[in-house]
């Protein structure tokens, strides 16, 4: 039986991540993924041609520590870009995220009292006491209810197929930083009052949330995965791939998987998890009842991707494109050519729809061919594409891809990490620590728990 230092489940970023600083010590490794190919949610796929990404994977981030590290990975070469994104509403495409001004011109007139009333009055004179609880309540904090009901509402109710009233406010503390939001309205407020809004821009884009410049490769985010093989593997890292794990005896520290029909045992000092909590409970062999009835209590959405490849150049030269109409199928789009035009055959081009499901809605269990019909549909009847442009396409299904965090998320999750983060387990990323992560986020908590 072979032992290790330390195993690893799942090659996402973050796990590869931690293999990458582990092996820089003498330390041995052994990474299980059930994939054919490592890179979890940030792998990318390949379709006669294409190169595709799950939607798409930028690099940004505010550590230039991290930066430094990632851009001197072993043979990766990434472009810089600056994000532009626009949102749907109204029937016409607006700036997004939090561009006011621009969504305060294409209101109608009623509309735009009621919002910039709610707006400046809810910031000079309604002073939030306690901290928010939900989602709701941290927008209204920021936002006032009018623009709440216009701006976070639809949208947010479409991708989580619940009201923003049940989502911790945990969820936007992770994804907009408070400083930057606190900047960011002021300079909103100053451009309501004094009528300025003949420049829709921010001047400061890299205050907006998820803006700026941010870095991507030319071949699609599988090129960093590859980079952190490399680097990783000048280090004592064996890495198995198409493995399925079928029990792990956490007394003995002995783990069984299978691979090619052959089961093989192992052992290590100590265990890495990425993979879904709820999978490493029931893959381990210490178990509690009060803590199922917790895990209960902890879900994922799962999402479709549906892929257009289109026999034109490009359709737009947005990064991201949304769409909070909920008689539109899908949430958001991504055209990879916008990207890199290395990802698409020449005058080709490809878009990624994404469309969050819960397990077992009626949705999830519709046919991939009239998914697919549905988005072309959807998508030419606005305008974006025209369906008789459409050469082929693709759905994949991607279960456990978005934590839910519901009011009693926090709870819920202290109480199961803490019960199986023992005996030499550490729980990491975005499905193994059950937290809302960027692929920079991943990486970063993955140098971190290598290091400490």
């Amino acid at each position: 039986m072979k032992k290790f230092d330390y195993i690893v489940l799942g090659g996402g970023v973050a796990g590869l991540s931690f293999c990458k600083r582990i092996a820089e010590t003498s330390n041995s490794i052994l990474l299980l993924e059930k994939e054919d190919i490592v890179g979890g949610l940030a792998r990318s796929i390949y379709h006669k041609g294409f190169i595709m990404d799950f939607c798409a994977h930028r690099f940004h981030t505010g550590n230039q520590d991290l930066l430094k590290e990632v851009l001197s990975l072993d043979g990766l070469k990434m472009k810089k870009h600056m994000k532009k994104s626009r949102i749907y509403m109204f029937n016409k495409y607006l700036r997004y995220p939090f561009e006011l001004q621009n969504l305060f011109r294409a209101m109608s007139f009623l509309q735009f009292l009621k919002s910039s009333f709610s707006f400046v009055y809810n910031k000079i004179f309604l002073k939030q006491k306690l901290p928010p609880i939900s989602y709701k309540q941290w927008f209204i904090n920021y936002y006032g209810i009018e623009l709440y009901k216009i701006m976070c509402y639809p949208y947010t109710n479409k991708i989580w197929k619940m009201d923003p009233s049940e989502i911790s406010a945990d969820w936007a503390d992770q994804r907009f930083q408070g400083e930057k939001m606190s900047k960011l309205v002021k300079r909103v407020i100053k451009k309501i009052l004094t009528l300025d809004f003949s420049n829709f821009s921010l001047d400061d884009e890299n205050l907006i949330p998820d803006g700026g410049e941010f870095y991507y490769p030319d071949y699609g985010f599988q090129d960093l995965v590859n980079a952190l093989v490399r680097t990783a593997k000048k280090g004592n890292l064996n890495i198995k791939t198409s493995v399925s794990i079928l029990s792990i005896d956490r007394i003995n520290k002995i783990l069984l998987y299978e691979k090619d029909k052959q089961i093989k045992k192992v052992q290590y000092k100590n265990l890495i998890s990425t993979i879904p909590i709820h999978s490493l409970y029931y893959l381990q062999s210490k178990k509690s009842e009060k803590i199922e009835k917790k895990l209960l209590n902890l879900k994922y959405l799962d999402i479709i991707f549906v892929y257009l490849f289109l026999d034109v150049d490009q359709v737009s030269n947005d990064h991201w494109l949304y769409f909070p109409d909920q008689d539109i199928i899908f949430n958001r789009s991504v055209e990879f050519t916008t990207w890199s035009k290395k990802m698409s055959p020449k005058g080709k081009t490809c878009l990624c729809f994404d469309i969050t499901v819960k397990k077992n809605s009626s949705l999830s269990k519709n046919t991939n061919k009239s998914i697919i019909s549905r988005v072309i549909t959807d998508a030419h009847r606005i305008g974006y594409i025209k369906k008789e442009k459409v050469l082929d396409s693709k759905l994949i299904k991607l279960p456990n891809a978005y934590p839910i965090y519901s009011l009693d998320y926090k709870e819920n999750l202290i109480n199961i990490v803490s019960y199986l983060e023992s005996d030499d387990v550490f729980l990491l990323g975005r499905t193994g620590i059950f937290r809302y992560n960027n692929s920079d986020n991943s990486i970063e908590m993955g140098f971190k728990l290598a290091d400490n």
